[in-house]
């Protein structure tokens, strides 16, 4: 089942008006009554909530209590969800993983009745009797409502001694000032704080693929697909360029046909408005994202390989030499892809026979991680027909899950695989130059493998192409040129021309200081607040930072990075996660000690 906001009652639905009251919404300066400890926190989706949260627990535990003052930006009034799960948007949007997956509560460091994960939370809130199952998917929207009721009952427990005020306005500079204190400027407040923490999420532009005759951006380029309501002009017919194949590409053409009134039969068949635009979708290697089924509990692959003890020994290396990903850890990983293909198509794990029968092939015919990253597409009368065929048979085998399908099995591999190479990669583990080939040669592709769509969303793009909204141009990459007098584009292959009326950027950019792709980070880097992490010579574009989540800075700054703005030092962040690179207890138990040594500032 997938799980809308039409399942859930009236009250559930109340939810982002309750937020809204804790919102401080004058324009006039705020005046402070406290002589207190001031934090900051920018960022009001998933990750600052945790960050609250966190500190809340943590002050419950203190003898003591300092007076602290906290302001804590975000863009707009959707704090508990941000924008990725804002309650408002279209339930066709879902989340790409199954809801036993979703928990904000981090249940190892306190447990209460009322701490309730998304499935708990469905059985309490849900209009009718429906047995909530952990394979079951939801709209983005309803895991924004159950954000949304999880910062009620932390907002509600707040520590008498604190007092928080919620800002919805983008934060616009960051500036020192004497005493190691930070002013923060957003739309209409100026503010001092002494320490501040950030949870920016995906604040990054991507740079543009065409070269222009001026610095601006023609309208009709989007450098970024959210929010998809800016979308909502272009007209019927429009021939309209995506650059990606990934999942923010499949948000951009669902807000495209479904939410431009378009509608799917559930027969495999999509019944246009006719006020859909014409899709042209394309991506560096032009390969389709591979989706995937529910993974939950015993029906999923377990490594066989890279086990445990295995890795344990990288782990422990790894704190005193730096690895090298490309010369000792990937070898082992092509050895697992193969295994789990063959003992899944032998249905056998027995690592004797399923070795035999590996060696017994021609190393010629044998699958490897290259046929997993970078399929061939088959050859058709068409570059369509190849594209229908491909995701027909990646659909195929997502419903037979991974206990079933070799090419499901291989693709797991990754995802198992990856919590720990995220320890030997955390703070610099690998080598820079086998960094630099993970970040930017294997990680989008293991992505596109692994961390695919729903089932549903993916039979949607199929009926999408079948109809010709979605048309493929080449199979080869493609090069973009625009053309001011027609206020056009143009995709390029060898020998294909397409002129398309607008062009959507839909990937989702990284963190890259040297790029100057996010304009706060930039505003920081340029005023000497952070510094580039280098890791042997390679710049990953991120903040250089402490384990325990405090920017490294001669000065030092109190200044604190949690979620997506690690990345590069950090490796494949979840938004949701409570455990996965969870700074939130290291920084909270950092600045507590900081208060307990330094006395606070005085607020008239």
């Amino acid at each position: 089942m997938i799980w809308k906001t039409e399942d859930l009652n009236p009250m559930a639905l109340q939810i982002p008006m309750d937020v809204k009251k804790y919102i401080h919404h004058s324009k006039q300066d705020l005046d402070s009554t406290l002589s207190a400890h001031v934090i900051g926190i920018i960022g009001g989706g998933p990750k600052g909530m945790y960050l609250v949260e966190e500190l809340f627990r943590q002050l419950r535990s203190e003898e003591q209590i300092p007076p602290i003052e906290i302001f804590w930006w975000n863009e707009t009034s959707n704090f508990g969800s941000g924008p990725n799960y804002d309650p408002e948007q279209p339930d066709y949007l879902l989340i790409n993983y199954c809801i036993g997956h979703v928990d904000a509560w981090d249940q190892n460091s306190s447990a209460s009745s009322d701490q309730l994960n998304l499935m708990q939370w469905l059985e309490k809130f849900q209009v009718h009797s429906q047995m909530v199952r952990p394979t079951d998917y939801a709209s983005r929207a309803v895991v924004g409502l159950y954000l949304q009721d999880t910062l009620l009952n932390i907002l509600a427990q707040k520590p008498p001694q604190v007092k928080i005020t919620l800002l919805d306005e983008e934060v616009q500079n960051v500036h020192r000032i004497s005493n190691n204190r930070l002013k923060i400027e957003s739309l209409h407040h100026s503010l001092e704080v002494d320490h501040l923490m950030m949870a920016t999420g995906h604040c990054y532009q991507n740079a543009p693929l065409v070269k222009l005759d001026k610095d601006t951006l023609p309208s009709t380029y989007f450098s970024s697909a959210y929010p998809l309501d800016q979308l909502n002009g272009i007209p019927p017919k429009e021939k309209v360029g995506i650059i990606g194949w990934g999942l923010t590409f499949i948000d951009v053409a669902l807000a495209l046909t479904e939410g431009k009134g378009g509608r799917f039969d559930g027969h495999g068949n999509y019944l246009p408005s006719g006020n859909e635009p014409v899709l042209l979708p394309f991506s560096r290697n032009q390969i389709p994202i591979m989706p995937r089924g529910p993974i939950y509990g015993e029906q999923t692959y377990a490594l066989q390989l890279l086990t445990e003890e295995w890795w344990t020994a990288f782990i422990e290396k790894s704190k005193n030499e730096p690895i090298d990903f490309s010369q000792e850890i990937v070898p082992k990983l092509v050895q697992e892809i193969q295994f789990a293909y063959y003992s899944t198509l032998l249905q056998q794990r027995d690592k004797k026979t399923v070795t035999a029968y590996i060696q017994d092939l021609p190393e010629s015919e044998r699958f490897s991680m290259n046929h997993l990253l970078f399929p061939k597409l088959p050859l058709k009368n068409s570059v369509q027909e190849a594209y229908i065929e491909q995701i027909t048979f990646f659909i195929e085998e997502a419903e037979k899950g991974e206990l079933k399908s070799p090419l499901m099995a291989a693709a797991a591999v990754w995802r198992e695989a990856s919590p720990y190479i995220a320890q030997v990669y955390a703070f610099g583990g690998f080598t820079g130059a086998s960094q630099r080939d993970l970040d930017q040669e294997l990680f989008g592709a293991f992505c596109r493998t692994s961390y695919g769509p729903p089932i549903a969303n993916m039979k949607k793009i199929l009926a999408l192409i079948k109809a010709n909204v979605i048309q493929m141009i080449s199979t080869e990459s493609l090069s973009i040129a625009h053309f001011p007098r027609e206020n056009k584009f143009q995709l390029k292959a060898t020998n294909q021309r397409e002129m398309v009326d607008y062009i959507i950027d839909a990937r989702i950019a990284r963190p890259n200081l040297m790029q100057h792709n996010s304009r706060i980070y930039q505003q920081m880097y340029t005023h000497d607040l952070v510094q580039a992490f280098d890791n042997e010579g390679y710049l990953p574009g991120v903040i250089s930072m402490q384990s325990t989540g405090k920017i490294k800075h001669p000065e030092d700054w109190s200044i604190y990075l949690y979620g997506s703005n690690t990345e590069g030092i950090l490796f494949d962040n979840d938004s949701l996660s409570r455990k996965k690179n969870n700074l939130a207890p290291s920084i909270i138990s950092t600045i507590i000690h900081q208060m307990k040594t330094k006395p606070f500032h005085f607020i008239p």
